[in-house]
């Protein structure tokens, strides 16, 4: 029979960032969110709408082969995405950590863009810019910044850890275009993705230092160094940085 335990753990090692990496990518999406928010209180967007309006206002033959694409990056795309994500991580590593990693970061970075909405209530460019075209339903909410952005991003650099290097490479390209896809889809402004970016790198970095904490905890007690060697630790005993 396998003992919760033996599902907690990864059974292949997980490959986290060392502490100064993810510190730095936290650091980085701080320092990203900041510079975005501080650039629309003080009105300094005029590049901001020039960079929505090449991005939005496409050739009709362009936009005949972007818009179907872009349905892949809506949320039943993501969520689609999401699970299929999550059927793979957890068959790779036989582990329900990388979910917990992915639910937390997810949740975390939608409450903190979702707070930031309230707080910068800056109008959708649908809603003041003339010739914006909008392709999807109406968006609830305010523009600034991203949540699609923030949680796909969040979402992935907390499974990056579990997934292999390929696919962690695509997942973090899938991130990217999601927050292009809201910029073509007029409800958000460029500067809206990257705050949104922002809000994924610090969430992200804060999961991979808190994984990173866990898996160094796991691996002393596996060697016995904080248990008894039947007390329910990890068979492989996974080091931070997936050394075994």
């Amino acid at each position: 029979m396998i003992s919760p335990g033996s599902w907690w753990w990864p059974d292949r090692p997980a490959r986290v960032p060392k502490t100064w990496a993810a510190g730095l990518l936290a650091s980085l999406g701080v320092v990203l969110f900041a510079a975005s928010a501080l650039s629309v209180k003080a009105g300094a967007t005029s590049w901001d709408a020039r960079l929505f309006r090449i991005l939005n206002q496409v050739p009709p033959a362009a936009a005949s082969v972007l818009t179907p694409l872009s349905h892949l990056f809506e949320p039943a795309g993501i969520i689609a995405v999401v699970l299929l994500t999550v059927v793979y991580v957890v068959a790779r590593n036989r582990s329900v950590l990388p979910v917990a990693a992915a639910a937390v970061a997810a949740g975390a970075a939608w409450v903190l863009a979702n707070v930031a909405k309230v707080i910068a209530d800056r109008p959708r460019p649908y809603e003041v810019m003339a010739g914006a075209v909008l392709r999807q339903q109406p968006a609830h909410g305010t523009s600034f910044p991203s949540s699609h952005t923030a949680v796909a991003l969040a979402v992935v650099v907390a499974l990056v850890p579990f997934l292999a290097r390929p696919l962690a490479a695509a997942g973090i390209a899938y991130a990217g275009l999601v927050g292009w896809s809201r910029v073509y889809l007029g409800v958000h402004y460029p500067l809206d993705v990257l705050a949104g970016a922002g809000i994924g790198m610090a969430v992200g970095g804060v999961i991979l230092l808190a994984l990173q904490a866990l898996l160094r905890r796991a691996c002393r007690a596996a060697n016995g160094h904080h248990a008894p060697a039947d007390a329910g630790t990890p068979k492989a005993g996974p080091g931070p940085t997936g050394e075994p």
